[in-house]
């Protein structure tokens, strides 16, 4: 599936609940032609993000990088990458142990323990939900630019 038709899926479906209490504003589109050129420009750089828009709970931005990010996790934030080109593995899972809290709800650092490497490239979905360990690890000489949209995870439902 393309980048452009799981934007506008995405857009569409977090418009769903505003349509049905009165008229909107249209989907928004970034055409391919503008993701290619935004993702041309972010090079060279360690890791470099254009910010492509928001809403009231979701962000989404176009990401190039040429060096392995740290381990990461966002406890109110589901990652979903379009990976538009270049390849890299996923390291994902397991319990996240020695990571700092660099923001309220967002950690950084330390190991995954038990984690899963998987190889991602050009194509391919990946969704990390929220409250998972992640870290994109890229082989030297590597690149890879992907589209990154982190969705507000619903509140936590508490047993009676």
């Amino acid at each position: 599936m393309s980048c452009r038709r799981v934007l506008t899926l995405l857009l569409a479906a977090t418009s769903t609940l505003s349509a049905q209490r009165g008229a909107t504003a249209p989907a928004e589109v970034v055409h391919a032609q503008r993701l290619k050129q935004l993702g041309d420009s972010l090079t060279p750089g360690a890791s470099r993000t254009a910010q492509l828009g928001r809403g009231p709970n979701f962000t989404y931005a176009i990401t190039h990088r040429d060096t392995s990010g740290g381990l990461e996790r966002h406890d109110a934030w589901t990652d979903l990458l379009v990976i538009e080109t270049g390849s890299a593995t996923i390291l994902s899972g397991g319990v996240q142990e020695g990571a700092t809290e660099s923001s309220p709800g967002e950690w950084r650092g330390g190991a995954a323990r038990g984690a899963t490497r998987q190889a991602i490239r050009a194509g391919d979905v990946v969704t990390t939900p929220a409250g998972t360990p992640h870290q994109m690890v890229l082989a030297p000489g590597v690149q890879i630019t992907y589209i990154a949209f982190k969705v507000a995870a619903p509140p936590a439902v508490r047993s009676p």
